[in-house]
């Protein structure tokens, strides 16, 4: 019954998709499929907003430092690799060579914004429809606080990043702003920068108190009001709004101050041998989750089914800013974040490859992305971080040291060896820091991009390795370049033309 709901219920949004300007509901006259509840809409929530198992933005860790190729010598398995080299090499026409090779999910910008149809649905409808006033409360603030994460990624996949020097973020394109289930035979145009972030936090602030009274039950598979602070932390430290990322981060440690202790577990063999993970329903760190298992199918596939090196795997640069020791045996492992968050594996029975395999913190979980609280001290800590460098008072250094001493405690080894602090007395070197700790923690959960654009879009360069038989090539993403804000797909410039192109 819930899945003809759903399936009803989709065919309402293609209707509006496809409709003139007279509103939804009145379009479509069937009342017995029409949604009547609270339920009904939550169930709407379930079927058509939130991205359990769909990941929108599933090739944005190809393009940063995060990753590497390698050569492949099987043709068999060679397109897995050729299916990111569009993400991988910055194309301009990467949506479209990437649809041509027929890959699922990668059409961003329609899977964001028909998600924020049914929010726009559920916010049209929530006091047409019977239920307590708590649940239709619940609700309301779910479409809220989903409408605004979905236009905030939406503005930081396709405009450049709020921070850019010298842009004048009224006059700047964004994307569009869908506030309405209504459609206009006028086609939409893109708002400012400025008017999207606006906007965002409009529908995070009016979110949040409705989670605050009625959605306090709600699961880690839909936005609480956790989800909402951490979201308001993530959008003010984008802004450089260092106080206000400062009082979110805080509100969600003061209710949730726990991490995983890593070292209160085994350390696995790899992460399919692992009882614990940080995304996870029993993990006392996860505020909100969904999966990106297609992802690893489709760039980084296990290689232990082929007997080769992955196709894309964890970069130098990343796999040596880890205090790890690989050495079989090793009485003290250190930072066991490489251990929990990646998975090794044999390229033969006698030979041990020690690289490491993007491995989405699979762990005993399918969830493999999210919110957690970890970003929340890091959040914090940059954000008291870049107060002291503005006014020096010790105070902050000293909050910011606590905050990432915290974290880190938490996934070193400290069963054999205790953990030793970190003092970094400098103040830019402490930001550098954070910012390194921030990478080694958040990596492959869809922040490195994002993080990149604001630290000022700097060089980035990455050699290509397709066919063992083939020349490596090098492709340079130089420090600004325009590529650091990605295309609007040209089925979307096509089907409208009041949308402005990116250069």
């Amino acid at each position: 019954m819930k899945n003809k709901l759903i399936s009803n219920i989709l065919a309402f949004l293609l209707l509006l998709s496809a409709s003139g300007c007279k509103k939804f509901l009145e379009e479509y006259s069937q009342d017995e499929i029409r949604p009547s509840s609270a339920t009904d809409l939550q169930q709407l929530m379930i079927g058509e907003v939130y991205p359990i198992k769909t990941h929108f933005i599933k090739y944005i860790d190809l393009m940063t430092d995060d990753v590497t190729s390698n050569f492949v010598n099987d043709q068999n398995t060679l397109y897995r690799l050729y299916n990111g080299e569009p993400a991988f090499t910055w194309r301009a026409d990467m949506f479209e060579m990437m649809a041509e090779k027929g890959l699922a999910a990668v059409d961003s910008y329609d899977h964001y914004y028909r998600c924020i149809k049914g929010c726009n649905v559920v916010m049209d409808m929530i006091e047409k429809v019977s239920g307590s006033e708590g649940d239709k409360a619940n609700v309301k603030g779910q479409a809220l606080a989903m409408r605004a994460y979905y236009h905030f990624m939406l503005v930081n996949v396709f405009a450049q990043p709020y921070n850019a020097v010298g842009l004048d973020l009224e006059k700047a394109p964004g994307v569009p702003l869908m506030l309405s289930s209504v459609v206009s035979d006028e086609l939409p145009s893109r708002a400012s920068i400025a008017q999207v972030y606006r906007q965002v936090e409009a529908d995070l602030l009016a979110a949040a108190p409705l989670l605050e009274q009625y959605g306090q039950k709600n699961s880690k598979l839909k936005a609480s009001d956790l989800f909402v602070y951490t979201l308001l932390s993530r959008m003010y430290l984008y802004m450089e709004k260092w106080d206000k990322a400062v009082e979110y981060a805080g509100k969600v440690i003061a209710r949730k101050p726990q991490l995983l202790k890593l070292s209160n577990y085994a350390i696995p063999v790899n992460t399919a041998n692992s009882t614990v993970n940080v995304f996870d329903l029993n993990s006392p760190e996860a505020i909100w989750m969904f999966s990106s298992h297609e992802e690893l199918n489709q760039f980084f596939a296990l290689p232990a089914a082929y007997g080769q090196p992955a196709f894309y795997e964890v970069s130098p640069g990343l796999s040596a800013s880890y205090d790890y020791n690989w050495t079989t045996g090793a009485a003290n492992k250190k930072d066991l974040r490489p251990a929990f968050f990646y998975t090794r594996y044999y390229i033969s029975a006698t030979t041990y490859d020690v690289k490491l395999l993007y491995g989405s913190k699979t762990g005993s979980s399918y969830y493999t992305k999210g919110m957690r609280v970890s970003e929340s001290y890091l959040n914090r800590a940059e954000g008291l971080i870049q107060q002291y460098l503005e006014n020096g008072d010790e105070a902050l250094r000293l909050a910011a040291l606590a905050d990432l001493n915290y974290l880190r405690e938490y996934r070193y080894d400290t069963r054999t060896v205790s953990y030793v602090p970190v003092n970094i007395a400098n103040g830019q070197a402490l930001l550098d820091f954070c910012r390194e700790e921030r990478r080694r923690e958040l990596c492959f959960e869809e922040h490195r991009w994002f993080d990149l654009k604001r630290y000022g879009m700097p060089q980035l360069k990455h050699t290509f390795r397709g066919f063992d038989n083939q020349s490596p090539r090098e492709y340079i993403l130089e420090k600004g370049d325009k590529r650091y804000v990605l295309p609007l797909p040209e089925t979307v410039l096509r089907r409208n033309p009041n949308l402005i192109p990116n250069p």
